[in-house]
Parts: structure tokens; sequence; C-alpha cells
């Protein structure tokens, strides 16, 4: 039996890998890109090396039998082993590559820090692409146009790999230093009395930010006087104003500290008090995490150590 499955090369794997995810020939030919009889003839291969039918045809689909279903999780493996070996052949036939990533302005050098540390680890010379991040990622990437993205909460699609790095638990109120509100303490009830000035991630579709849902959820009145993909011009309009700003997650804190007119004031606590009930349709808080998401063309072995740091850095910031 190892005798004859050890000739089983990448394509074949796939091919009954795929075969047992979506249960048709057609459907799999066309993923793969592949005419219908290869599909067929290469599960007739299949089917002589495992001494097993494999699959069986059950009305209009096809039904992985007990011996393919537990081949699944090791095939699924040694294609991911294909890919990184790969990868390694590619990166040094490749004297440089250039990598395109897509991040919020705020966690930009935190994100380019972690990339150009991860090339370094792994000798790679690459230029790094980083655009600001809008609607349009999660088709950029599912169309390998972009490379990798940082993203809160992400959907889940089938040709967007996404790696949990960490949780979005802090949150801050930002303003100038002697606005008023720090001269008071703040509570849920006086939170939305200063006029606000929102960071929005959305560029090209309108989009209501979470902190207008949450005012006519509860139906408190609010000022917005600003709304802007722009750090910077949210920083600046902060300064020269009394309005104040919401904003989510550790990463904040850096642009921040440059930043000698502003103050971050941790305002976790509040909203996390049984007093703001934010409910979902679940019966429960929502609750935001940090994702990179990779295309399915992103280099295997760049994207396993990028994760990794990703998340080691996201822990010493306590996310």
């Amino acid at each position: 039996m190892l005798q004859r499955i050890s000739k089983l090369d990448h394509f074949s794997l796939r091919v009954l890998i795929e075969l047992i995810e979506q249960q048709s020939v057609t459907t799999v030919a066309l993923k793969l890109n592949v005419t219908q009889p290869k599909i067929s003839r290469t599960l007739t291969m299949l089917r002589d090396s495992f001494g097993d039918e494999l699959l069986t045809r059950e009305q209009n689909l096809m039904r992985p039998t007990k011996l393919a279903e537990s081949l699944y999780e090791p095939m699924k493996s040694l294609v991911e082993s294909y890919r990184l070996l790969s990868d390694v052949v590619n990166y040094q036939l490749c004297q440089k590559k250039e990598i395109n990533v897509a991040v919020q302005s705020h966690m930009g050098q935190f994100m380019l820090d972690c990339l150009q540390e991860t090339a370094k680890e792994l000798s790679l010379d690459l230029t790094f692409n980083i655009y600001p991040w809008t609607e349009q990622v999660q088709r950029l990437l599912s169309l390998s146009q972009m490379d990798y993205s940082l993203t809160a909460n992400p959907p889940d699609s089938d040709k967007i790999h996404k790696y949990l790095v960490g949780h979005i638990k802090k949150f801050f109120l930002v303003a100038h230093r002697e606005h008023p509100v720090f001269a008071e303490p703040l509570s849920v009830k006086n939170a939305f009395s200063s006029p606000l000035a929102l960071l929005n991630y959305c560029i090209i579709e309108k989009k209501q930010h979470r902190i207008e849902t949450l005012a006519e959820k509860f139906n408190i009145p609010i000022n917005v006087r600003l709304k802007t993909m722009d750090l910077n011009q949210l920083f600046d309009h902060l300064e020269n104003s009394d309005s104040v700003s919401y904003l989510a997650s550790m990463l904040i804190k850096q642009p921040i500290a440059s930043r000698k007119t502003l103050k971050a004031f941790d305002v976790t606590d509040i909203f996390s008090k049984n007093s703001l009930k934010i409910k979902t349709q679940e019966k429960r808080r929502p609750t935001f995490s940090l994702y990179l998401q990779a295309a399915e063309t992103s280099p295997v072995l760049f994207t396993k150590n990028l994760e990794a740091l990703l998340r080691k850095k996201m822990t010493s910031l306590n996310y």
C-alpha cells in the first residue's frame, strides 16, 4: 500500500480534497481550471491506489467513504507542506518581491515593523506597498491583487485565509489635554455630551459608525463634527477644537504619544458596565478581534512567521 500511495502527486491530492469538500466533479473541474474527464481519470487512479471507492454517488452529490473522511486532514497537511516547499524554492529564486498590504492608518507603522522583521528573519529582500484599508480590500484579496490586510472582524471567504492575532479589548477617550471632559468623572450618561470626531474606516461606501449605531439604539443625542479616514486629520481637529473621539485598540497609544497636546483616557471599564447593555441578536455583547488576512497566493512561510509575530506583539500590548 505504501508503495502505491507514495506515487501520488500534489494535483491528485488536491483533487481528492476538493471532491470531498465540493462533492461535485463539475465544481472541482471549474475550481482547478481543468476538464471534467481529467478529474474523473484522477479519481479512478486514486481509487486504484487506495483500494477504495473514496466517493460514492448519492443523488446529485458525491459522498466520501469512511476512508476518504479519515484521509482528509492528513492530505490537507501534505498539500500545505507542498506549498511550503514551493515557497522556499520561490524565495530562493526571487531576489526581490513586492508585497501589497492594506491596513488602517493607526496600525500602519506597527504592521510595517512586523513585515520588515519577518522579512529579516527569513533573509528576504522585499518591498512593501502599504495601502489604506477600504471596503474594497476583501475583493482585492479574493482576486489576489492584495497580499495581506489587518482587519477587525472580517467575513469568512473561501479565497481568503484569515488568522486571529488579537482581541480588541481597550477603548480610549481622546481629546486635547485641557478639555473639560477630563475635569469630571466620566460616565455613560455624559460620555457623549461633547461634540464627536469619528475615525471612519470606510472610504468608498457610506457606513454608519458603531458610535452612531449605539447612540441611535439607546436614543442618545450626539453631535458629530467630523468623520475621517485620516488619523492625522482627526488628531489635528482634536487639538484645535472642543471635540472628543473614542478610539479602540492599544495601537492608538503610540501615535497619540507623539502629540503632546492630546491625552488618551482608558474608558474600557465604563463601556463594559452593565448600565450600557449593548446586546446582539445572540443576547451577548459584540466582540471585536483583529485578523491577519492573506490571499490564496500569499507565501505560506512568510504568512506563518508574520502571523506568529503579530500575535506575539499583540499579546505584549495586553489585547
